[in-house]
């Protein structure tokens, strides 16, 4: 018996990104639907006897058109042309609040050789000698507990595998997390031949056999220094291997003291620092610590707009400088997507003989404070 294991592709994340590609969509969405169809791709080529998905295929409970009709698209090769069976879970953010929504995934259903569990149900799949308990995330955690109860091996079959969306006991990962996370205890995922889980997005070994496959591509910095892609399980003698693909590159620089500098010099600091590491193609984060109010308006507006225009995806977050009495935060500044539009819509609209450059120098430092 071979598996594929992938889950947490997030279809439609990236929403935010500066930038359109010819589809309409934001490149970064098109990075996370192309690193999606590459893990399709290299399924089809294994051509596993299941193929599992863990959850959170959308990143919300109600994706756009274009978006359900690339993973039907997928799916249908995946299942029903090529003849793959499997399953797929939803998770939490395919799950909508109210059950009489339905999730987007229910309209899958049609596809031939496709197995999707919703509804917060648990529901066992039998294909050949193996029988898939499949448990989509649950409204609420007694409902899941309930649910757990019910995840009981068949001793009449050859492998039982559970599949399963939410977090493994003693994540340390997890320790402060929201107290609606819902817990997958240890014991239960060790009854089973091999627990295929979703919601941690890097891939990891969580028990005896219990994994998380990660997500498809990085959806946060906390995820830049993971490799992306699906697990390959091999029932016996049992293995599993992690097949990587393509994913886009995430760099957190190293901090930034603006302590005492002028804006000028954090700027060109900022500037010199970005290009190191040449942001054109890669999501950049740079945090800067020790900025006084003095240094955030004096400012080059202009300069880190230019910076922003150059760079794939460019986060710039300033930290105030603790030793001033300033009541408000700096949080993210100059570099969002908000403050591009609005910078670019001051270079398009008659300002009445007002200063221009002046007036965007001023809606860089408002723009700087936490809402």
């Amino acid at each position: 018996m071979r598996i594929c294991h992938f889950a947490d592709s997030h279809l439609g994340a990236g929403e935010n990104h500066a930038r359109r590609g010819k589809t309409g969509l934001t490149l970064r969405q098109e990075d996370i639907i192309n690193a999606f169809i590459e893990a399709v791709d290299r399924i089809i080529d294994i051509k596993p006897d299941l193929c599992i998905h863990s959850g959170d295929l959308f990143h919300t409970v109600r994706p756009i058109n274009r978006i359900m009709a690339i993973a039907s698209e997928q799916l249908h090769r995946l299942a029903e042309l090529n003849k793959i069976p499997a399953v797929i879970i939803c998770g939490n953010h395919d799950t909508p609040r109210q059950p009489h929504i339905g999730a987007a995934l229910d309209v899958f259903k049609q596809i031939e050789n496709l197995h999707v569990v919703s509804g917060g149900k648990l529901q066992k799949i039998k294909i050949g000698d193996t029988l898939i308990h499949a448990l989509p995330h649950c409204l609420g955690t007694e409902s899941q507990q309930a649910q757990l109860s019910e995840c009981i091996p068949d001793d009449n079959v050859r492998y039982n595998l559970l599949v399963a969306h939410g977090v493994a006991a003693g994540m340390p990962e997890f320790s402060m997390a929201d107290l609606g996370e819902q817990e997958l205890p240890l014991e239960i995922l060790d009854r089973f031949d091999y627990a295929a889980l979703g919601h941690f997005h890097n891939q990891r070994q969580v028990s005896r056999r219990g994994y998380y496959a990660g997500s498809t591509e990085r959806l946060s910095q906390a995820e830049r220094d993971s490799a992306k892609g699906f697990l390959l399980v091999d029932m016996d003698p049992f293995d599993v291997r992690f097949e990587q693909i393509s994913s886009r590159v995430m760099v957190d620089v190293p901090t930034i003291n603006a302590k005492g500098k002028r804006g000028d010099q954090l700027a060109r600091i900022i500037t010199e620092t970005v290009n190191r590491v040449d942001s054109s193609d890669k999501i950049v984060r740079v945090n800067v610590t020790g900025v006084s109010e003095e240094t955030l308006k004096t400012l080059p507006a202009q300069q880190l707009t230019e910076l922003k225009r150059k760079s794939f995806a460019l986060d710039i977050r300033f930290e105030r400088d603790k030793s001033e009495n300033v009541s408000t935060s700096f949080g993210r500044s100059a570099i969002g997507r908000i403050d591009q539009g609005f910078l670019e819509f001051l270079d398009t609209v008659d300002v009445g003989g007002l200063d221009r450059e002046r007036l965007k120098h001023e809606a860089i430092r408002y723009l700087a404070v936490e809402e």
